[in-house]
Order: C-alpha cells, then structure tokens, then sequence
C-alpha cells in the first residue's frame, strides 16, 4: 500500500500521464463538493478531461438508447452521490440502477435471460467470483475497448478482459479494544486457529466464509483448506453468529465476543468513529477482495453502458464510488491513505487473491464449510450475499 508522500508522488506523476490540468474551478459542482467533503486537494483529477474522453459516436449512440440498467449493491442514498457526479459529465446518459444483494439474483437471472436472447442488465457489479458462468457462454464484452482499462492495474483485470474491479474489501477481523491487547492479535489466519487465546466463544464467526475461507484455501490448496475449516471449529469452538456481518461489528463493541469474522474495514471504521471500543485487524495473507464488474455482449444499451463504465474505472468515478461507499478504488494510484480506514491493517502484508480457477474451489468451501458448520451446531447453509 502507498503512504501519504507516494500518493503525493503518484498524484503529480498523474499530470505528467494523462496531460492538461482541470482545475477546481472547471470541475461540477457535484465534484467540487465531493472534494470539499474528501478534504482532497483538486490536483488529484489534474488532466481528467483527457483521461475521459471517449469516441464521439459512443455519446451519440447512448442518446437514441434507453437507460442504461445497473445491477450493483450500492444503496439508493449512495447512489445518488454517485450518480449526480456522473449526470454532471454526461447529462444525456441515463442509467436506472437497482441495488441487488443477492449475488444469485444480481448475476444468475441476468445470464439466465442472456441465454434467452433477452437483456435485464447492462452493468453488473459484483459478479461474486462467477465469471467463468458468464466466460462460458461468452456472454460479457472486451473491455479493453474502454480508454480507461489501460490505466487500470494488471490486478484489476481479466487475461481476457472480460471484468474489471470497481472496488477493493479487505474482509478481516474486528477485535473489542477493551478485551483485545494489539499483542494478542494473530500474526496469520494459521496463528488465529492454533492459538487458544480465543477460543471457547471468544471468537465470533459468521457463515460467509467465501470472503475469506475461500481465499486462504484457493492460495493453498484442499488439503490445507480442510485442515484449516477444521481447526477453526474444533480447536476453537467460536459463537456460530445467525446474524449480518454489520451486526457483528456492533456485537464485538457490545463485547458479546473478543473478536469476529470475517469483518469489513469501512463497518468497523464508522463505528470506530462513534466512540465505540473496536478495532480492525488483518492477520497474513490479507484477503484481497475486488468487486469484478462486466458489461453484457451485444446489449441494446452497449454505448451508455461502456460510457458508465469508462467513467467508473476512471480517477473521477473511483473517487464518486469512495465518497458514497466508502469502498476502497481498485485505482493503483487511488489507494492512499486517503482512501484506507485502516492502512496500519496491511501495510506491508502479503496479499491473497482469488485465480481464474475459484469458481471450482468455491464449491468445494461451501460444502465442507457447510458440513463444519452444522456439525458444530450451527443452522442453515452458508451465505454468498452482500449487505
């Protein structure tokens, strides 16, 4: 991650890049009020204009469509932050967004009505590691035809270019500062289940273990991956939490347990900020979770759709989507201290994401998760939704 002065650099090295300078006061409002509230200096989206520009026959194109149709998790308060910034630079594309939380819902209906010959969606963020559903059928555009997919990291995309992240999660764990000393915390996901410090309720565990489980057992394989689920629920015997992960946050404040997981930065952060005794943690390797977006193939709304999403990848969008969310950018140059809760959590840390290969990988987490969980008393399958 990139301390304050690297940011600084990046910044300045951005004029450099992408040429010409958009100062403060050729920015909309929605953007100078965006900064204002970001406490960022308008440097920061020196040269965006140039960095945003787009075949002219796109903005045509999207004039005779209708709206373009989003499917994200993004809540209708937040979108409309975003949004106001987009209107601002492309007041003749029109989008009706949909906040969809149910990953089967925000991608199985939209590929299941591909398959038909019919179109529900345009843009779809969040795909939940289920590209290769949409690879399969081919039934996502190149997005290398966008101007800003060269700007992005090589993180961020496909070999095929086929998604995109639109945002960066870290899912690690919330600790009570009352109960919890920093000495205490766990090194690595290994030290935390072969240490005895929390065991015996102490620990808080929620049925999503696609946002962490899945990544430790992808990076190291079935055997580890069964040891690990293992070791979680016999040497530890956690609280089996029913409850959303956002209610999580607040029951480790409450003290209700000495820690939870899996955990969101940006939740426990606004808490934090409230008064509350809670703190945020990542043991090695940090889950490096992006948010993979796609445009539909050959969709009746192709043109506004690939404007939304150049804007979206583009400095300005990733700021708009931080700004409403929170959401850490999937932009190299964007992840700063500015943009991070918690840059002490991974600074410096090895990361883990997902391969091309996850989606086998996921099956086999659900089942034996799954089969854990309800061995050691727990109820219900484990969850892939979003809050």
């Amino acid at each position: 991650m990139f301390s304050r002065s690297r940011a600084f650099l990046l910044s300045a090295a951005l004029t450099a890049t992408f040429g010409g300078v958009a100062h403060a006061d050729t920015l909309s409002q929605p953007v100078q009020k965006m900064l204002g509230e970001l406490k960022l200096d308008a440097k920061i989206l020196d040269g965006i204009d140039e960095e945003l520009k787009i075949p002219k026959e796109w903005l045509e194109g999207a004039k005779k469509e209708a709206p373009v149709i989003v499917f994200d998790t993004v809540r209708p308060k937040e979108w409309d932050q975003i949004y106001a910034v987009f209107s601002a630079r492309y007041p003749d594309v029109k989008i009706d967004h949909s906040e969809v939380n149910t990953s089967t819902r925000r991608y199985v209906l939209p590929l299941t009505a591909f398959k038909q010959g019919r179109y529900i969606a345009d843009v779809i963020t969040g795909l939940s590691g289920n590209a290769a559903l949409f690879r399969q059928v081919n039934a996502l555009e190149d997005l290398s035809v966008l101007p800003n997919y060269v700007h992005m990291p090589e993180y961020a995309r496909t070999p095929d270019n086929i998604t995109v992240a639109t945002r960066i999660q870290y899912w690690c764990m919330s600790y009570n500062t009352e109960l919890v000393k920093k000495t205490e915390l766990p090194k690595t996901w290994e030290e935390l289940v072969d240490s005895k410090r929390f065991a015996n309720k102490k620990l808080m565990v929620g049925n999503r273990p696609n946002d962490w489980v899945l990544y430790l057992w992808d990076m190291n394989g079935d055997d580890w991956g069964k040891a690990y689920v293992k070791k979680l629920f016999e040497n530890l015997r956690p609280q089996l939490r029913k409850e959303s992960l956002s209610a999580m946050v607040k029951l480790t404040a409450l003290g209700e347990g000495d820690a939870a997981v899996p955990q969101a930065m940006a939740r426990v952060a606004a808490l934090q900020r409230s008064g509350s005794p809670i703190g945020y943690h990542c043991p090695e390797p940090v889950p490096f979770v992006l948010t993979e977006s796609g445009l539909m193939k050959n969709s009746p709304r192709i043109n506004g759709a690939r404007i939304f999403m150049n804007w979206l990848i583009s400095r300005e969008g990733q700021i708009a989507q931080f700004w409403a969310t929170k959401s850490v950018p999937a932009r190299a140059e964007l992840q700063g201290a500015e943009f991070l809760e918690y840059p002490e959590a991974i600074t410096g840390k090895q990361l883990v994401k997902l391969s091309m290969d996850s989606g086998s990988t996921a099956t086999k987490v659900g089942e034996y998760w799954d089969k854990m969980w309800q061995s050691s008393g727990g109820t219900g399958k484990s969850s892939h939704d979003d809050e």
